[in-house]
């Protein structure tokens, strides 16, 4: 039997204590505007310096570049010092949102918005790393959701209440600025593993037929999350629930996603992580469903706070599938970009089963997705099963 070479052995040098901290509070920068995103374009709009029309193109670009960014940082990363990359990102990400503030032209606007996605991504990037270096990068990664959650869900609550209407919607943008600022300091406390690549293998054995079909899963899991998100307030709005409650349940699920990260940092990440992902699957299939059949405001929070928990409480065990079936953990880099692109394509998705105040459709279309991906995610794993008994097979007769 032929030996394998030492770089196929190889094993990424585990992330230190100061580069997880950085890579978690420079993912909390990045992650910021993806939940105060609509109360900062939507005060911008009521200020009459962005269209209806421009927020959706806005918001999306930005996300997009995120994205995009995310998806290749890990590369640029390790072009030069990834210190002075990321510091440099950091105070890219402060100017561009300090235009704001010196510019109220929509076209500049966009432009900042776009780059400063992009700034975002790079942050992001860094904290995909960190996590998947990590010895339990599902832990890791739960942790990180959670840590991230909780000053979106602080700001989303007062900056629309307190902040935007006393200093306007600049206030939210310096929020994001000043948290940029904060990130360049922090970026120092990197360690040079974040720059080691991981052991090189063909693309052939790291893009596998299994690898490709469960990012497919993935795709369609956090689709149907985005449709669900996007579609929980108007579901409570056509059954004529009042603003309280449709506050409450939104902010039920906020809350409840903390908490399901929580409990997947604290103990759920010991337990075994294709069961817990299959099951998980099955009950967000079953939530999406009852949450477009709901009539009583009880329930409509209920459903909300559990969906929150179980749309968060998953994401970790995506990421430890995708080391699954990649040993090499290239394909967990890209984890976060293909979470954030379906996520916004889920809503486009469903939008096309809804009709004016019906939006039962919508959540139908969901649970289809979510179960499509439950059917993807069994054949990865069995094909990655059928695939390691094959070459174990092979090694013993060589």
């Amino acid at each position: 039997m032929t030996e394998m070479s030492s770089t196929e052995h190889q094993t990424p040098q585990p992330t230190t204590t100061a580069t997880v901290i950085a890579g978690l509070f420079l993912g909390t920068v990045s992650f910021m505007i993806t939940g105060i995103q609509p109360a900062l374009l939507g005060g911008l709009v009521e200020e009459k310096r962005l269209t209806e029309a421009m927020l959706g193109r806005v918001a999306w670009a930005e996300v997009f570049a995120l994205a995009l960014a995310a998806a290749i940082g890990p590369r640029l990363v390790r072009l030069g010092s990834a210190r002075r990359t990321i510091a440099a990102a950091c105070l890219s990400l402060a100017l561009c949102n300090a235009v704001v503030y010196l510019s109220h032209d929509a076209n500049v606007l966009i432009v900042s918005r776009v780059v400063a996605g992009l700034m975002e991504g790079l942050l992001l990037a860094t904290t995909n790393i960190a996590i998947t270096r990590a010895r339990h990068p599902e832990r890791l990664n739960a942790t990180f959701l959670m840590v991230s959650a909780i000053p979106q869900v602080m700001a989303s609550y007062l900056l629309p209440v307190t902040v935007i209407p006393r200093f306007g919607a600049d206030s939210g943008f310096a929020l994001l600025g000043a948290m940029a600022v904060v990130g360049i300091f922090v970026a120092f406390l990197l360690g040079h593993e974040i720059q080691d690549a991981p052991p090189r293998k063909p693309a052939t054995q790291v893009w596998t037929p299994a690898v490709l079909i469960g990012l497919c899963g993935v795709i369609l899991q956090n689709a149907a999350n985005g449709a669900g998100w996007e579609y929980q307030a108007r579901i409570g709005e056509n059954l004529h629930f009042s603003g309280q409650v449709v506050g409450t349940a939104i902010s039920a699920d906020l809350i409840f996603q903390i908490i399901g990260t929580f409990a997947v940092a604290a103990i759920a990440w010991r337990l075994p992580f294709k069961a817990m992902l299959l099951a998980s699957t099955v009950i967000q299939a079953v939530i999406l469903i009852t949450m477009g059949s709901i009539h009583t405001p009880f329930a409509y929070i209920a459903v909300c706070a559990i969906f929150g928990m179980m749309w968060l409480g998953m994401n970790p065990y995506q990421v430890s599938l995708l080391v699954d079936l990649d040993k090499t953990r290239q394909v967990a880099l890209v984890l976060a970009s293909l979470q954030l692109m379906g996520f916004s394509a889920g809503p486009l998705i469903c939008s096309f089963f809804v009709s004016p105040g019906n939006v039962t459709g919508a959540f139908w279309c969901a649970a289809v997705m979510v179960l499509v991906a439950l059917a993807l995610y069994i054949v990865a794993i069995v094909a990655t099963r059928t695939r390691a008994a094959a070459v174990a097979a092979t090694s013993v007769r060589a």
